[in-house]
């Protein structure tokens, strides 16, 4: 883990002009995420902070933004500062509680090498009924090669992620059309 720490720490003063994001992608995988005004988001592996501008399209409660990289995360502070917003630089496993309705990991994904055991510890964040959104705007292929490439484990194919997620979420939602890989599911009571 330090070394994937270390990597997205030296390349975080350059993450935003090096990788563009497609509004229109992340609109569409927000508008598949059945979000309404007042929830509270959780972000997890939110690097710089591409997402949270588009959450608060949402007018939510709270917006938790967490990304181990701390370069990541001040880099985020420096972006957006709204009171509704809290970017965190910690272990998404260190955290405790039911502290969200929804949460999202947008191009996070292939980074962590224990689906099992993350799609578990998520669970426990998200409140019953609430929501996960796993996404990637460069679709599956690129998150299989990134997965593959940078950190030697493939990217479970669609129903892979599906049966992974079942004992933990209803999924209810799935894309895969190149340009968008993206699934979603609620946490089971």
């Amino acid at each position: 883990m330090q070394s994937t720490r270390a990597l997205f720490n030296s390349r975080a003063a350059t993450w935003d002009q090096l990788h563009t994001h497609d509004p229109a992608r992340i609109s569409l995988m927000l508008a598949l995420s059945d979000l309404s005004p007042g929830m509270d988001f959780l972000d997890v592996g939110c690097g710089t902070g591409v997402l949270e501008p588009y959450l608060l399209r949402y007018q939510p409660r709270r917006v938790i933004a967490v990304d181990f990289a701390e370069k990541m995360i001040e880099i985020a502070r420096k972006k957006l500062q709204d009171p509704r917003v809290e970017f965190l630089c910690a272990d998404v496993f260190t955290l405790q509680g039911e502290l969200c309705d929804c949460c999202f990991l947008y191009n996070a994904f292939p980074h962590f090498t224990d689906p099992h055991r993350l799609l578990q510890h998520l669970s426990t964040l998200i409140r019953p009924g609430g929501r996960l959104s796993i996404s990637h705007t460069r679709g599956k292929a690129a998150d299989a090669y990134l997965g593959q490439v940078l950190y030697g484990h493939p990217v479970h194919p669609n129903q892979g992620l599906v049966n992974l997620m079942r004992p933990y979420f209803h999924v209810d939602a799935t894309v895969d059309n190149g340009a968008l890989f993206f699934i979603s599911g609620t946490r089971r009571a």
